[in-house]
């Protein structure tokens, strides 16, 4: 069984990248900022044994941007078709064209096992064994936040909200977009029940608290479960953890000595510093790991002493 991992880069000008627009203020910026992520996440992966590929739909653009940035070995892009229609201006754009994705794996030799995976994050360990074994068994993984969604949101909401892109939603569970992985039949599976949820989603978008790619695959993905399709949680296996650097206040979170053990590090609201660093700061563990718990007590000393700034200026 072949496990392969992809990465997303859909480029589109004029279109928001929601807190990507807080770092670069152009599209060759964004474009730059992306790339660099991706060749680092490459990078951390290849040490680790795994193949990257990074889909897009621009190419020839990316190919100049890693020759001008003297990383043409670093990764592997290939473009696909894209044919998904996505509103003008719609929060998280380039991420609903995940859904094409979906399609197009599977159209892949039915032998192998593959999975998408988001650019912000970073591979700190090696290979775990039941992520090998999933593979052989070609069962399909999925990372479940429903203990980061529900606090913050309330399950009454989210509930609410899928029930109205599918009425016979019951257990409401919410699925991180950043890791999903199965066999090609299982993704023709899901392309089914995503395109049907797609078109009564683009009716109502505006009205959901949730816009992007995880309200589609969350419905579709409770849809074949029910269907008898077993999908195995990553985040309980400890495959992936996301963690926020910034206080989670309105969801309980592990200390970052339990993430650090995970194979893939998400780190969602560290894109800048991801993007910043080289390949050789994230290639070996323990010089990416001593390297971020070195930001993290900056970020957090930086923090306390506005905290105590505010305290003194309201006295």
């Amino acid at each position: 069984m072949n496990f392969l991992l992809y990465g997303l880069l859909h480029l589109t000008r004029g279109q928001s990248s929601s807190i990507m627009d807080n770092y670069a203020d152009s599209y060759e910026k964004k474009r730059r900022f992306y790339l660099q992520s991706a060749i680092n996440l490459s990078r951390s992966l290849r040490q680790r044994g795994v193949s990257f590929t990074l889909l897009t739909n621009k190419e020839a653009e990316i190919l100049d941007d890693l020759k001008l940035l003297g990383y043409e070995d670093s990764i592997t892009v290939q473009e696909i078709d894209f044919q998904l229609y996505v509103p003008d201006g719609l929060f998280y754009y380039s991420t609903h064209f995940k859904l094409d994705v979906f399609r197009y794996f599977a159209s892949l030799d039915a032998n192998q096992y593959v999975g998408l995976i988001d650019l912000d994050m970073v591979a700190v360990a090696n290979l775990p064994i039941c992520l090998k074994n999933l593979a052989e068994a070609r069962i399909p993984l999925c990372y479940d936040v429903s203990d980061q969604l529900i606090p913050a949101f309330g399950h009454d909401v989210i509930l609410r909200d899928m029930q109205r892109l599918s009425s016979d939603i019951c257990a409401g569970r919410w699925y991180g977009g950043e890791l999903i992985a199965g066999t090609p039949e299982f993704f023709a599976a899901l392309d089914q029940e995503a395109t049907i949820i797609y078109k009564r989603y683009l009716k109502i978008v505006d009205e959901l608290f949730h816009k992007g790619d995880e309200m589609i695959t969350s419905v579709a993905l409770e849809h074949l479960q029910r269907r008898g399709i077993y999908v195995a949680d990553a985040g309980t296996l400890g495959i992936i953890g996301r963690y926020f650097s910034v206080p989670t206040v309105k969801h309980p979170q592990k200390s970052f000595k339990y993430f650090e053990k995970c194979f893939l590090l998400h780190l969602p609201v560290d894109k800048d510093y991801l993007a910043q660093l080289k390949p050789e700061q994230v290639e070996h563990r323990d010089i990416f790991l001593k390297h971020y718990k070195s930001y993290l007590s900056t970020v957090w000393l930086v923090r306390g002493l506005r905290k105590v700034n505010r305290l003194l200026r309201s006295r």
